[in-house]
């Protein structure tokens, strides 16, 4: 019974530390830039001149914005509270670094969600683009917004007060991935080798979802997806837990 209201306590807590994350954050520039701007710019960037249907134009944004989306909150919100050391006085408190860092990952899922419900909405409503799967599309979105709010608070545990710092190495990362997980070519459409190389990528397992979801198909099919997604969840947190433990005991 102790564990359990201590287990209820921390979740309260996580939850505490989300939400004070979204009030705070959501609107700063550095969220914006790399969590709204850049995915939709490059969205617009790569379908201008096309003739791509909405089928596969809608997948392709709807994942940009997840995964840019989810993953930049923790690297915006951890150097900031760095610098004014209120993440500090988090840990100072009674409170694990767990849970602080559970709370980071619940403001950056919820932010994934919440910019790429966007898309989904006006496809419908202005494209006519058909939601074919919702259960896919509604696994994808929040497997792939854990996931990818996880990544960002792994890469978060790189020392600094600035958000730059963790968004270089950071979209070192994100941006070749665009070009390896199907989002610019179908998986389906990429040569033999190009197929094996995006299976190990988590946005390959996105936008497989999303275009399974919204009308198109799966080359994999869902139980890989969701698995592939589940794994990389659990070591995103893995390695993101271990790093900041690092840092703290350095400090």
């Amino acid at each position: 019974m102790v564990e359990v209201h201590r287990l209820l306590r921390e979740l309260r807590v996580a939850w505490a530390i989300g939400e004070k994350d979204i009030k705070i954050y959501y609107a700063k520039f550095p969220s914006l830039m790399f969590g709204v701007l850049f995915p939709f710019s490059m969205f617009l960037a790569f379908v201008a001149g096309r003739k791509m249907p909405i089928s596969r134009s809608i997948p392709v944004l709807v994942a940009q914005t997840l995964f840019f989306a989810s993953s930049t909150i923790g690297p915006v919100t951890i150097p900031l509270e760095r610098r004014i050391r209120t993440f500090d006085r988090f840990l100072i408190a009674p409170v694990s670094l767990i849970t602080v860092l559970l709370g980071k990952t619940i403001a950056g899922f919820l932010y994934g969600i919440l910019v790429s419900t966007i898309p989904v909405v006006i496809g419908s409503l202005v494209f006519h683009s058909s939601v074919t799967d919702p259960l896919a599309l509604i696994i994808g979105m929040i497997l792939s917004a854990l996931c990818f709010a996880a990544m960002g608070i792994m890469f978060a545990s790189i020392p600094g007060q600035s958000p730059g710092q963790v968004m270089m190495p950071l979209n070192f990362v994100r941006i070749p991935l665009l070009f390896i997980s199907g989002v610019f070519i179908p998986v389906k459409e990429l040569p033999p080798w190009g197929q094996a190389v995006s299976l190990f990528s988590p946005l390959t397992h996105t936008i497989e979802l999303l275009r399974e979801g919204l009308g198109g198909g799966s080359t994999f099919g869902l139980p890989i997806n969701m698995a592939a997604l589940l794994l990389y969840l659990a070591l995103f947190l893995y390695i993101g837990i271990r790093f900041h433990i690092i840092n703290q005991k350095r400090e």
